[in-house]
């Protein structure tokens, strides 16, 4: 196998007793773990020590002896003390299966599969002697993506091989057991009791964190939106002493599409020099998909090529290490449905200051009456007036698929925390495979465990109080930002950059999802798609989504259905010689018994 890895292009990064470790293209570190036995385990990532916010990535001397534990208790120890986008596998003793941990975040996949009395721990699929020898799709949850493309960070689309859910380890032959050992409702759980984090402590955190990622690091680009996420980034950077580097902000032509200004401003009080790209409508065809149609997973984090190539060519332009983003701060600082603040509130959750006030200001601030709100609240489901109630105008995906949740979204957590959790799932989409993750480690800060964990902990009553949504980190760090972000009421929107895009697509999306996959196996309406796809009705009604997650889907599918019947062809044939020698002891007796 190992053989067969490297003439493909993988790379030996470690090799110890029954262990190996290889990589590709731009990999991570790779940290052995020593104990008195030797070399018993492989983190794979950075990590950083959660008792010293600010400093640098932990190294192999930090971790001695941690290998030493008895492997969930190493787990739980990781999960405890560092925080950081890893996996670790830990083998001390050889004679049984690995227990494989993925971080909190996720920021690292981590998929387990056995061929040929080997556990085989990978973030992505390769071919040849190492690759999972029963893949096969799986068309309910293939479903279950289309209908609310947040779901592909839960469970796999695929057979045949088992992913390792964020906070969770699995163990066992094949990696057939796991064990949650995070769970985002028990730290929402925390702020029942009315004790939650005060703003000095979320500034700290917020501030630790990004001077931990910005750490040993050269050169740091930081994409600066004019939205107040990329704006505490930006500003948190100088404050903690290593101002980016380079800015950078894409806008488009529609004045709700261009938020120059607000960048600007953000740039300016950083002490950042900004960059501005103007962006012009994409076209969709059968390259630009296959670009992420290989991932394992559906990739919804490549969608745009433009904005993915411009942002890997500043990368490449500054020699930049690292790429900050605000990615994540509508989740963790709670840009959340008035109903579901209207809901905890009714439930009598816990807030600052007048209950009955706050409520007529969520109120004002969606332009609703607290009747409405309240309304909406007990009937507990969103009504048209919310916009997580608002149905597509065509409908064009078959729902009435039951689906699993994932395991972070539980019962018995309060609404906003529910919809909080929801977020913190559908962020797991970040973790696609993009252009500038292979030019620059990518940092996205609010989503990190320490400040996701914080902010759980505050009620969403508290996080999103107010007229303003977000505004606890609004007041947070109100003196470091501009006056215009801080008092902003808008936020920007590329609805019509993306109808346009598509439109100018059509050519393309008629044929292929009309005759594709997805149709011949009933998940999309046809007749509801055509209807769609057309360039009056992209005016008038916005499908863009749903049209954007079925071509996503649509590719994913051509790719891994070929790639299976590939494999399927090889293996009725034998494996090909390669590099590596004759095909392996199995294929041999086979071809002998034939």
């Amino acid at each position: 196998m190992v053989a067969d890895l490297k003439a493909r292009g993988w790379v030996v990064k470690m090799k110890a007793f029954a262990l190996v470790v290889l990589t590709q293209g731009a990999a991570p570190p790779v940290m052995a773990l020593e104990g008195r036995q030797g070399v018993g385990g492989v983190l794979i990532g950075r990590v950083h020590d959660r008792g010293e916010l600010g400093a640098g990535p932990l190294n192999e001397a930090d971790l001695k002896g941690l290998i030493e534990q008895e492997p969930h208790d190493a787990c739980a120890w990781l999960i405890d003390k560092v925080w950081g986008g890893y996996v670790a596998v830990l083998a001390p003793d050889r004679r049984e299966p690995p227990t494989v941990l993925r971080d909190p975040t996720g920021s690292i996949e981590a998929f387990v599969w056995r061929r040929d009395g080997v556990t085989v721990i990978s973030s992505d699929l390769p071919e040849g002697l190492a690759a999972p020898p029963d893949l096969a799709l799986d068309w309910e949850q293939i479903a279950n993506i289309l209908v609310d493309p947040a779901r592909s960070g839960g469970a796999l689309p695929l057979t045949g091989v088992l992913a390792v859910d964020p906070g969770a380890c699995r163990f066992g032959p094949g990696g057939q057991l796991d064990r949650v050992l995070w769970s985002p409702a028990r730290f929402a759980h925390r702020g029942r009791g009315g004790a939650w984090a005060s703003r000095a402590e979320l500034r700290a955190c917020v501030d630790g964190v990004v001077a931990s990622l910005a750490a040993e690091t050269d050169r740091i680009v930081c994409e600066i939106s004019g939205g107040l996420d990329s704006a505490i980034v930006a500003t948190s950077l100088t404050a903690v002493g290593r101002p980016a580097d380079h800015g950078i902000n894409f806008f488009r032509d529609q004045f709700e599409a261009d938020e120059r200004i607000y960048a600007q401003d953000a740039a300016e009080r950083a002490g950042v020099p900004l960059e501005v790209v103007r962006r012009t409508p994409f076209g969709l065809d059968t390259a630009t998909l296959a670009l992420s149609a290989g991932s394992v997973r559906p990739n919804f984090n490549a969608l745009d090529p433009g904005y993915d190539q411009a942002l890997s060519d500043a990368l490449a332009r500054t020699g930049a290490e690292v790429l900050f983003t605000g990615h994540g701060g509508d989740v963790v600082f709670l840009q959340v449905g008035a109903a579901s603040l209207a809901a905890d509130l009714l439930a009598g959750a816990p807030c600052e200051g007048s209950r009955l006030q706050r409520l007529a200001q969520v109120a004002r601030r969606t332009r609703r009456s607290i009747w409405s709100l309240g309304l909406e609240a007990v009937r507990g489901k969103p009504s048209s007036l919310s916009p997580e109630g608002q149905v597509s105008p065509f409908g064009i995906v078959r729902r009435g698929v039951p689906h699993t949740p994932h395991p972070w979204v539980v019962e018995g957590v309060a609404s906003g925390k529910r919809a909080q959790i929801g977020g913190l799932v559908g962020s797991l989409t970040l973790n696609g495979a993009t252009r500038r993750a292979e030019r620059a480690r990518l940092a996205h800060p609010l989503l990190s465990q320490p400040v996701i964990e914080l902010c759980l902990g505050i009620p969403a009553t508290v996080l999103s109080a107010g007229e303003t949504e977000r505004s606890y980190a609004r007041e947070t760090f109100s003196d470091r930002l501009p006056t215009s972000i801080v008092e902003r009421r808008s936020k920007g929107d590329i609805s019509v950059f993306l109808g346009r895009s598509l439109a100018a697509s059509l050519d393309f999306l008629r044929p292929f999802l009309l005759e594709g996959r997805l149709a011949a196996e009933g998940l999309i309406d046809t007749e509801r798609l055509e209807a769609a796809l057309n360039v009056e009705a992209m005016v008038w009604k916005d499908a863009s989504v749903e049209i954007l997650a079925a071509a996503t889907l649509e590719a994913w599918i051509g790719h891994w259905e070929g790639r299976i019947a590939a494999a399927g062809r090889q293996g009725a044939e034998g494996a090909p010689l390669t590099a590596s020698g004759p095909p392996n002891a199995s294929v041999r007796k086979a071809k002998a018994r034939r």
